[in-house]
């Protein structure tokens, strides 16, 4: 059935995906369907009458009222009934109670499931804790995640405001989540959207007891709940284009993430439709100091704790916990050999003697909201803080003082608290490019055309549970509830469909002593990725960074090519890539030199040298016992291969020199720069040596390394003599022959006239990929790391 798209609901996992949603659907001119997160809207469909939803604050407050209450807790299950002990173990109590009531499975369940008996007490205080909570929360006018399955009514009000809701189901829905949408879709139409995969059997499993179906695996799938029946089922195609790539050290998995993404956008692909995505989120804090050049944005957010507010508010406690003496001393650091790092961390900050004091002795002190505040403001007083910083601060001084409402503290403690959640919280990364960086559940039905896993290791990937404090995953698993198998399942789930979605995957990992490829690798078929050596990504990130341009820009412009003389090695980096010409005589770039090749690549200048001071000498002859003599001031300047393999060649290169003497030529010039006029252009340039017979000239270019075919060279060297000549170039590296022109000066002046032509208009510098191999600008023109 059609419905207009303001009555259609689609309901996504994340923010990401709801804000990707409504760009994708704004591009057209029609009325865009509304999309929400699962958060909401399971925040949406459902009410309690006459109750609150209470704080964090109500609830531990509560909790630890009702732990007081129970005999033996601290001992069995090691929460504390003070309250800073039982803060610090509570998040394990509110998961579990709350996991328990979403899967309709009660205490007494859990102990038919436990065999051996093994769980008996602490089941037994559990239960008597959570009835004690949800009776406290009830009667002080509140109700909770926890309390929620026996309090809420489906919020019809709610639905009737839609003919179809759209569920994209990436996760594990619970026994409640089931039922509530079971319950709405006899009222509105439901339709769910899911793959079905080895690794998600355990929601597969709820579905087709809902519908008597069964589902094959490797299939996505849309099913109508309101029918039960299947809409369509779609084969799900796996990818085969993946790469994988170890290192030995971790960072340098930085390089690699900017040189895929290189490649990723030179194979055509969206910067925006690229992720990279970190198994460990604490990852981004090494890739952000990497990325200089802000050319990532981050989906997790920056940790407050790399906050110098929070890195002194941290240094202060530990200060104040150690009882350390601390007095300011602007020297500390510069006249002390041994120093602490705290006091050398207060120092650096400029703490204030005098409050540091006044901390000291309220710290063990209990303490009212007022007095904290006041403490923590003058901490922070000396601080230039973002708005965003400030309202984070604010927020959690708000909630210290909402707990003294029905407590009582030191200060120490609560400067404790406030720490704690701190830590937890998240500061936006303004700014960055289009390839975002995210976690594994923030990528979930995420399409990307690239991708790049980093950290693919077997402790990570995937992460291991640790929600499991009071149950083994046998007891869980016997009692309906998600084993720890089922929650790593369900991240092995998410990297699947996250590759097989994409068109090209590249996945690295760190290969030492103690960490391994993950064993989840083998459901994929891959191939090593042997391009570039660890070293190569290890200079890339010595280099101080790579600019990543992730945009493919033609260059126009109009440009004076005759302006100043011509040489031959401008003519020729024009003719063979544009591009260069572009960078080296536009721009006015230097050709990068690698300092491993410098003493290799001075072997034919050194060369020229050499034979220019001998021939300067000796006209009419070679002798190679001379020259070699000559050759030992010359050999310390290039490699010692390179200078046995010339001399090695000598008596060759002495015979054909001898010959080519005979034949009545001598040497007239060597190193002979020259002007002139050529098609009306003024050209310039150095022959390497001109020889001279009784009727010619013959021009000679000494090549040490491969010979060029089809070069203008030697026809612009004619042109630049000016008189009636031959030329040729001699190989000096391996043949030790002279070897014709192959090229001519007529052909030399079609192409400068057409060029004439071509820059009388605006002129595209484009590249040529065949000239890329050994250029010197390669890396910053096509952006890949060497």
């Amino acid at each position: 059935m059609n419905y207009t798209p303001n009555r259609i609901l689609n309901v996504l996992s994340s923010s990401r995906n709801v804000r990707e949603f409504y760009i994708v659907n704004s591009r057209s001119n029609s009325l865009v369907s509304k999309a929400i997160t699962i958060a909401r809207f399971e925040q949406q469909i459902v009410i309690v009458p006459n109750l609150k939803k209470a704080s964090q604050i109500d609830r531990l407050l509560i909790m630890q009222k009702a732990a007081k209450s129970v005999q033996n807790i601290s001992s069995v299950i090691n929460v504390g009934s003070q309250f800073f002990a039982f803060l610090k173990n509570s998040d394990y109590l509110f998961s579990f109670f709350k996991e328990l009531k979403r899967e309709f499975v009660s205490i007494k369940d859990l102990v038919r499931s436990d065999t051996y008996a093994n769980y008996d007490e602490h089941l037994s205080i559990l239960e008597e804790l959570l009835k004690l909570y949800l009776i406290m929360l009830k009667e002080a006018g509140f109700y909770d995640d926890i309390s929620l399955p026996d309090e809420y009514q489906i919020n019809y009000d709610f639905i009737k405001n839609y003919d179809e809701i759209k569920i994209k189901l990436d996760g594990i829905f619970s026994k409640l989540d089931w039922y509530i949408l079971c319950e709405i879709s006899k009222y509105v139409s439901v339709i769910i959207e899911f793959s079905s995969s080895k690794f998600n059997q355990k929601t597969i499993e709820s579905i087709s007891e809902i519908c008597e179906t069964s589902f094959e695996i490797g299939f996505d799938y849309v099913l109508n709940l309101s029918r039960k029946t299947v809409i369509s089922k779609v084969k799900i195609e796996k990818n085969t284009d993946i790469k994988l790539k170890s290192f030995s050290i971790r960072s340098l998995q930085c390089a690699y993430v900017f040189d895929e993404i290189s490649n990723f956008v030179r194979c055509g692909i969206d910067p925006k439709k690229i992720a990279v995505v970190l198994p460990d989120e604490s990852f981004y804090e090494i890739l952000k100091n990497a990325d200089e050049r802000n050319m990532l944005n981050y989906a997790m957010g920056k940790s407050f704790t790399t906050e110098p507010v929070f890195v002194l508010l941290n240094t202060l406690k530990s200060a104040l916990d150690q009882d350390l003496v601390y007095e300011y001393d602007e020297s500390y650091l510069s006249k002390n050999s041994s120093l602490d790092s705290l006091i050398s961390a207060l120092n650096y900050f400029k703490f204030d003697t005098d409050l540091y004091s006044n901390l000291n002795k309220i710290y063990n002190q209990s303490c009212d909201f007022d007095r904290f505040n006041s403490a923590i403001s003058s901490i922070i007083s000396k601080f230039t803080l973002s708005i965003e910083v400030k309202t984070i601060l604010l927020n959690e001084a708000f909630l210290i003082g909402a707990l003294l409402q029905n407590t009582s503290l030191r200060f120490g403690s609560l400067f404790e608290i406030f720490l704690m959640n701190l830590k937890e919280a998240k500061l936006s990364i303004v700014g960055g490019a289009e390839v975002t960086v995210m976690g594994v559940l923030e990528s979930r039905s995420g399409n990307y055309d690239g991708v790049i896993i980093i950290d693919f290791n077997d402790d990570i990937v995937p992460k291991r549970s640790q929600k499991e404090m009071f149950l083994s995953s046998s007891v869980r698993k016997k009692a309906g509830l998600i084993s720890h198998q089922d929650r790593e399942n369900l991240q092995r789930f998410y990297y699947e469909s996250l590759i097989n979605r994409a068109k090209k995957v590249s996945i690295s990992y760190l290969s030492d002593e103690e960490s391994i490829l993950s064993r989840f690798a083998r459901d994929f078929s891959f191939r090593i990725d042997e391009k570039y050596t660890q070293n190569a990504y290890l200079n890339s990130l010595k280099s101080g960074g790579i600019k990543l341009s992730l945009e493919k820009k033609d260059i126009y412009l109009r440009h004076d090519f005759f302006a100043t003389e011509l040489s031959f090695s401008r003519l020729n980096t024009y003719l063979a890539c544009k591009r260069k010409y572009y960078y080296r005589y536009i721009l006015g770039i230097k050709e990068y030199r690698g300092f491993d090749k410098d003493i290799s690549s001075h072997l034919g200048s050194t060369i020229h040298s050499a034979l220019q001071e001998y021939f300067s000498k000796f006209k009419t002859k070679f002798v190679k016992k001379e020259f070699l003599e000559l050759f030992k001031k010359y050999e310390n300047t290039i490699d010692t291969l390179d200078s046995e393999i010339f001399k090695a060649g000598l008596a060759k290169f002495e015979e054909s020199q001898n010959t080519h003497f005979n034949s009545g030529f001598s040497v007239f010039e060597c190193e002979k720069e020259l002007k002139n006029e050529f098609c009306g252009v003024k050209i310039t340039g150095k022959i390497d040596r001109i020889d001279k017979s009784a009727d010619t000239f013959m021009l000679i270019d000494y090549k040490s390394g491969t010979v060029p075919k089809k070069s203008f060279q030697l026809s612009f060297y004619e042109a630049l003599f000016g008189h009636n000549s031959i030329s040729f170039y001699y190989d000096i590296k391996n043949e030790y022959k002279f070897i014709p022109n192959d090229t001519n000066t007529d052909e030399l002046a079609q192409c400068i006239n057409g060029l004439k032509d071509e820059f009388k208009n605006e002129v595209c510098f484009d590249r040529n990929e065949k000239a890329c191999q050994y250029c010197a600008y390669f890396v910053f023109c096509k952006k890949e790391l060497k």
